[in-house]
């Protein structure tokens, strides 16, 4: 019996060994090492990480303060500039070019000698005319003289009425006859006029299409004249904007020509319809030319002033971090010298500065340089602080553009 106990228990203990030995097997006990020597080197590392984190250097910044400015509330279009008016030089009368008093190209002022076209025969036909009405005229005096005695001879019955009649018919004849020569001889006398082709108005003149000797008649082409000041630019503004501009509205043009300065004109005429296709409808404006500068037919840009947004504030571009819902900047705490990252809503662009629709105070500084390598909480070194004239005026050049969606109208 004793011996039959003795080979139970050491059975019992065999199976308890093999099913310890099952369950902590050598590859067992090698993954627990393995996990628990992770578990320690990550700790470590998470350790490490926060002792480097808080000796962090601080991070060098260039900051500016948001500032409050007048912004321009514009609209703007593309188009070409064009003359008031341009009209073609044509001879009221034929002959041959006698001279040309223009250089082509040049300016004029109006009712300056632009063509000569020999008067001679003008002259001649006028000399004719005039010698008519001077023979007419004096048989007129003739027969007013006859009609007055044959009118007393009639009234005491010495003639009859037909030689009474015949004479009065005589004088009234002579007399339609020197109204017909008079007529002639005006003619005769704007047509020797005419031979001098002068120009309409002030303003500038193409290439001559004739020569000196050339033989034109009424009505060719001799050049075309352009009235330059003021010029005329039209371009289609988006129909959303039609309650907004009005007529003798300020215009800002600018052409390539030249690239550093602008032009200023008014609204002269607002199309009273929409078009279909496009949903835009057609703005002119007067542009001052007064130095003739610019030239009709160049490509040129146009901005219609709405209106303007006083105290706007505004921050430099740069300071702008794009996110995916929009955009942040990096504001300073002055005290901690700690960064904070703020949502913000944008409104106009102007060249190197954006309109604060929401998230910042005017006064409030922001990152512009640096903020790439930037985080919530990261403390800053300044090495560089701009004050407010970075905004300048606010309206930037006056040649600018917006590009913010809904602000620039095709043209």
């Amino acid at each position: 019996m004793g011996q039959d106990k003795a080979v139970l228990n050491n059975s019992k203990e065999d199976r308890k060994k093999s099913i310890w030995s099952r369950i902590f097997g050598p590859w067992t006990i090698l993954i627990l090492l393995i996990v628990l020597a992770a578990f320690l080197y990550l700790r470590g590392s998470e350790d490490t990480q926060e002792e480097v984190s808080n000796e962090r250097p601080p991070v060098a910044v260039e900051i500016a303060p948001v500032a409050s400015v007048t912004l321009r509330d514009t609209v703007r279009g593309i188009g070409s500039l064009r003359a008031i008016q341009d009209v073609e030089i044509k001879p009221e009368s034929g002959g041959r070019i006698k001279a040309v008093h223009f250089q082509e190209g040049g300016y004029v002022s109006k009712s300056e000698l632009l063509f000569e076209i020999e008067e001679v025969k003008h002259i001649q036909r006028l000399s004719t005319s005039r010698a008519a009405l001077e023979e007419t005229l004096a048989r007129l005096e003739n027969l007013r003289r006859n009609h007055e005695r044959y009118s007393r001879l009639f009234e005491s019955g010495v003639i009859s009425e037909n030689e009474f009649d015949r004479v009065r018919t005589e004088k009234e004849s002579a007399e339609a006859q020197v109204r017909r020569l008079q007529a002639q001889v005006e003619l005769a006398r704007e047509e020797l006029k005419d031979t001098a082709v002068r120009a309409p108005f002030s303003g500038f003149i193409s290439r001559r299409l004739v020569e000196p000797g050339s033989f034109v008649t009424q009505g060719q082409r001799l050049a075309t004249m352009y009235q330059t000041d003021p010029l005329e630019i039209s371009f289609m503004v988006p129909e959303r904007y039609l309650a907004g501009i009005g007529s003798g509205q300020e215009v800002i043009t600018a052409v390539s020509a030249y690239p550093d300065e602008i032009f200023k004109g008014q609204v002269s005429f607002i199309s009273p319809s929409v078009d279909e296709s496009t949903r835009n409808f057609e703005v002119r404006a007067h542009i001052d030319n007064t130095d003739n500068r610019l030239r009709p037919g160049s490509f040129s840009s146009a901005e219609v002033i709405m209106g303007y947004r006083e105290n706007t504030l505004v921050v430099p571009e740069r300071s702008l971090v794009p996110t995916r819902d929009g955009y942040l900047v990096f504001v300073l705490d002055q005290d901690t010298l700690e960064v904070e990252s703020r949502d913000i809503i944008t409104g106009l662009r102007r060249p190197g500065m954006v309109e604060i629709v929401k998230g910042l105070e005017q006064g409030e500084l922001v990152v512009v340089a640096g903020h790439m390598n930037l985080s919530d909480g990261f403390k800053v070194r300044i090495v560089e602080e701009t004050g407010t004239e970075w905004a300048g005026s606010g309206e930037g050049p006056e040649e600018d553009s917006l590009d913010q969606p809904g602000i620039k109208a095709g043209g």
